[in-house]
């Protein structure tokens, strides 16, 4: 191996835990099971409460808009808004106020201006953020004089800079990514069902106690508590998870990846600060496959738009959370077998 890593830890074995721990089975499963939870729950939830309890003191790329007016407006709207800012916002016309309102609640758009009245009004949605809605003011700030804001969809009052999902998410993630060094540094060789079992334990003690914190202790992510506990249990499941296969996979080499991968692209492209549209092209695919950007879309859309996203996260974070394991499993069946071969020679 190259220096200063350590080589894959091999398969589950029962019974190793137990003579690590002198025979002694609660000390076994206090140290395999209980230890990587509690430490990688206690870490992301401390980061959680600490940016939740501080937050209070890029350009769009065809980010969707939409205008209200004649078709002669709306053409002339999208030309200036074009000539303006090229490639930055996308127009399409909707028929009146009502279907406006209804697609910036959903966000279908991002924004909508009204040119139906005697003064012009740009409808917006406060939970975006207000790196959007200060985009949309200034972009059609000079095609409509005298214009009007008005937010469908304010932040909730403990998220006034509308980080809150941000943090909460990156959080467990950070959680997620410690359990799955810790679970493999404090029991290398516990079995799968065991290491199961501590996965879900942080999980679920994550979700109730994050969904707690920013949802109830700072009312800053305004969902329901047991589908905001669910997504956060889910996200570090699809976090954890494949942490812990990078780590079974390839030993300590694996921290690098989990990093690169989960860390660093994962919470860049969470969406938590900006929509998807603001990021580089390359990099906009990855907010609907990495679990930050599906869950950080699902909180969003379970606090402020009719759960958009909600049904898709299920499907995937549970995919993120069940393959690893499975493939720990697989992992763990063949390198058995190979060892039985290797006695029976």
């Amino acid at each position: 191996m190259p220096g200063g890593f350590s080589p894959p830890p091999g398969p589950a074995q029962a019974g190793v835990e137990l003579e690590r721990s002198n025979g002694s089975r609660p000390a076994a499963l206090a140290r395999g099971v209980g230890v990587p939870a509690l430490v990688a729950t206690l870490i992301g939830l401390a980061f959680v409460m600490v940016f939740l309890d501080a937050f209070h003191a890029a350009v769009p790329h065809d980010l969707p808009v939409a205008v209200v007016g004649s078709t002669q407006q709306v053409e002339s709207v999208a030309t200036a808004l074009e000539q303006q800012d090229p490639g930055g916002l996308s127009v399409r016309s909707l028929p009146d106020e009502a279907a406006a309102r209804a697609a910036v609640r959903q966000a279908d758009v991002y924004g909508a201006l009204l040119l139906e009245g005697p003064q012009p009004r740009l409808l917006v949605a406060g939970a975006h953020g207000q790196g959007v809605t200060q985009t949309l003011t200034q972009a059609f700030g000079p095609v409509a004089e005298g214009l009007e804001v008005v937010d469908l969809r304010p932040l909730a009052s403990g998220d006034t800079r509308g980080l809150g999902i941000f943090y909460g998410a990156f959080g467990v993630v950070l959680g997620g990514f410690l359990f799955g060094i810790t679970s493999y540094q404090a029991a290398p060789k516990l079995p799968l069902r065991w290491r199961v079992l501590s996965i879900l334990l942080f999980a679920t003690v994550s979700g109730l106690l994050v969904a707690w914190a920013a949802g109830v202790l700072f009312d800053a992510v305004p969902a329901g508590f047991g589908v905001l506990a669910l997504l956060v249990g889910l996200l570090a499941l699809a976090v954890a998870a494949p942490a812990a296969l990078m780590l079974r996979a390839i030993g300590s080499g694996g921290t690098f990846v989990t990093s690169l991968g989960l860390i660093i692209l994962g919470n860049a492209t969470s969406t938590g600060n900006l929509p998807a549209q603001y990021l580089p092209p390359w990099m906009q695919p990855l907010a609907d496959v990495l679990p930050p950007g599906v869950a950080v879309r699902a909180l969003r859309g379970a606090a402020y738009f009719a759960d958009d996203g909600v049904v898709r996260a299920l499907w995937v974070l549970a995919l993120w959370s069940i393959v690893p394991l499975l493939l720990i499993a697989l992992l763990d069946a063949v390198r058995r077998r190979r060892g039985a071969g290797s006695s029976g020679d």
